[in-house]
Protein backbone atom coordinates (compact mmCIF):
# COMPACT_ATOMS: atom_id res chain seq x y z
CA UNK A 1 0.00 0.00 0.00
CA UNK A 2 1.31 3.46 -0.91
CA UNK A 3 1.61 5.89 1.97
CA UNK A 4 -0.48 9.06 1.38
CA UNK A 5 2.51 11.42 1.65
CA UNK A 6 4.09 9.73 -1.38
CA UNK A 7 1.25 11.09 -3.54
CA UNK A 8 2.06 14.72 -2.65
CA UNK A 9 3.43 16.88 -5.45
CA UNK A 10 5.06 20.30 -5.62
CA UNK A 11 2.34 22.94 -5.26
CA UNK A 12 -0.07 20.79 -3.21
CA UNK A 13 -1.34 22.50 -0.08
CA UNK A 14 -1.54 20.69 3.25
CA UNK A 15 -2.43 21.63 6.80
CA UNK A 16 -0.64 20.14 9.81
CA UNK A 17 -3.46 19.07 12.14
CA UNK A 18 -1.86 16.75 14.72
CA UNK A 19 1.41 15.37 16.00
CA UNK A 20 2.71 12.38 14.02
CA UNK A 21 1.60 8.97 15.28
CA UNK A 22 3.99 7.24 17.60
CA UNK A 23 6.10 10.20 18.71
CA UNK A 24 5.26 9.56 22.35
CA UNK A 25 5.97 5.82 22.21
CA UNK A 26 8.74 4.51 24.48
CA UNK A 27 12.09 4.48 22.71
CA UNK A 28 11.05 6.96 19.98
CA UNK A 29 13.28 10.03 19.76
CA UNK A 30 11.45 13.18 18.65
CA UNK A 31 13.66 16.26 18.76
CA UNK A 32 12.26 19.03 21.00
CA UNK A 33 12.69 21.65 18.26
CA UNK A 34 10.69 19.52 15.84
CA UNK A 35 7.96 19.00 18.46
CA UNK A 36 7.86 22.78 18.99
CA UNK A 37 7.56 23.38 15.23
CA UNK A 38 4.66 20.93 14.93
CA UNK A 39 2.87 22.60 17.86
CA UNK A 40 3.30 26.03 16.28
CA UNK A 41 2.06 24.84 12.87
CA UNK A 42 -0.98 23.17 14.46
CA UNK A 43 -1.80 26.28 16.51
CA UNK A 44 -1.40 28.60 13.54
CA UNK A 45 -3.72 26.52 11.36
CA UNK A 46 -2.43 27.86 8.02
CA UNK A 47 -2.08 25.66 4.99
CA UNK A 48 1.45 25.06 3.76
CA UNK A 49 2.57 24.50 0.17
CA UNK A 50 4.80 21.60 -0.81
CA UNK A 51 7.70 23.47 -2.37
CA UNK A 52 10.09 20.65 -3.16
CA UNK A 53 10.44 16.89 -3.37
CA UNK A 54 13.96 16.05 -2.20
CA UNK A 55 16.34 13.47 -3.62
CA UNK A 56 14.87 10.76 -1.34
CA UNK A 57 11.31 11.50 -2.48
CA UNK A 58 10.29 13.36 0.69
CA UNK A 59 7.90 16.29 0.25
CA UNK A 60 9.18 19.43 1.98
CA UNK A 61 7.41 22.49 3.34
CA UNK A 62 9.07 25.66 4.45
CA UNK A 63 7.61 28.10 6.92
CA UNK A 64 8.60 31.16 8.84
CA UNK A 65 7.60 32.79 12.08
CA UNK A 66 8.17 36.37 13.18
CA UNK A 67 10.15 36.65 16.39
CA UNK A 68 9.42 39.21 19.10
CA UNK A 69 12.34 41.36 17.91
CA UNK A 70 10.90 41.53 14.37
CA UNK A 71 13.35 39.13 12.72
CA UNK A 72 12.25 35.94 10.97
CA UNK A 73 12.74 32.35 12.07
CA UNK A 74 12.84 29.90 9.11
CA UNK A 75 12.11 26.17 9.13
CA UNK A 76 11.94 23.31 6.65
CA UNK A 77 10.01 20.14 7.43
CA UNK A 78 9.83 16.82 5.60
CA UNK A 79 6.25 15.59 5.61
CA UNK A 80 6.49 11.79 5.71
CA UNK A 81 3.95 10.99 8.41
CA UNK A 82 0.21 11.15 9.14
CA UNK A 83 0.11 14.61 10.75
CA UNK A 84 -1.46 16.45 7.81
CA UNK A 85 -4.57 16.73 5.65
CA UNK A 86 -4.75 17.80 2.03
CA UNK A 87 -6.32 21.23 1.53
CA UNK A 88 -8.70 21.44 -1.42
CA UNK A 89 -8.66 24.52 -3.61
CA UNK A 90 -11.62 26.89 -3.36
CA UNK A 91 -11.73 27.25 -7.12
Amino acid sequence: MIEPWRKLRVGDRIRIVRMPSGVDEPGYTFHPDTRRLYKRLIARGYSQRIYEIDEWGLPLIDCRFRRADGTWEYHMLAVNDDSWVLVKSRR
